[in-house]
């Protein structure tokens, strides 16, 4: 009976540590990378430090999001980038942005470029699409009641089996 109180407070436990999980989203419009940090749940980290670098091993640029959890930043070269974000309770995030999803207009390693008509028209597509990606992440990442549901038909099938198991010790 000990062990299963202890591993009923182990799982309550663990479900709160998934409440405050730091979640990092960003897109390209344009030459910028634009993005947002937020918790599972909706509630928006803003205040939280982050840094985008380079695949060049550039010195890593530094950047606060805003009151909403977002943050722009401009791009100037054509390779993958990595953001990443820390809250000041350890929780972190990162998200890579890869050199195909940049614009062709920005030449590896060197200043920004001109957009050309083509490039603004994508621009004007990933700012209509962006909304749409971000709704996707947050949906993927909540809790749902079948997920509730299903912890705790585990929780009971592992007590059921539990309890056929001390039955049958008892009756040998």
């Amino acid at each position: 009976m000990r062990r299963l109180a202890a591993i009923l407070v182990l799982l309550l436990w663990a479900a709160p540590s998934q409440a405050h999980k730091l979640k990092l989203f960003a897109s390209v419009e344009g030459n910028d990378i634009v993005g947002s940090a937020y918790f599972v749940g909706g509630d928006k980290a803003a205040g939280v430090p982050g840094r985008i670098e380079g695949a060049d091993g550039s010195p890593p640029l530094a950047f606060t999001t805003g009151p909403d959890g977002g943050f722009r930043l401009g791009v100037m070269a054509r390779m993958d980038h990595t953001i990443s974000v820390e809250s000041e309770d350890g929780h972190a995030a990162r998200f890579i942005i890869r050199a195909e999803d940049l614009p062709p207009s920005l030449p590896e390693g060197k200043l920004m470029a001109a957009l050309p008509e083509t490039s603004q028209i994508e621009a004007a597509i990933a700012r209509q699409i962006r909304p749409l990606r971000e709704q996707l992440d947050a949906y993927e990442s909540r809790t749902r009641l079948h997920d509730v549901m299903g912890g705790i038909g585990m929780i009971f099938g592992l007590f059921g089996c539990w309890a056929w198991l001390q039955s049958r010790r008892r009756g040998s």
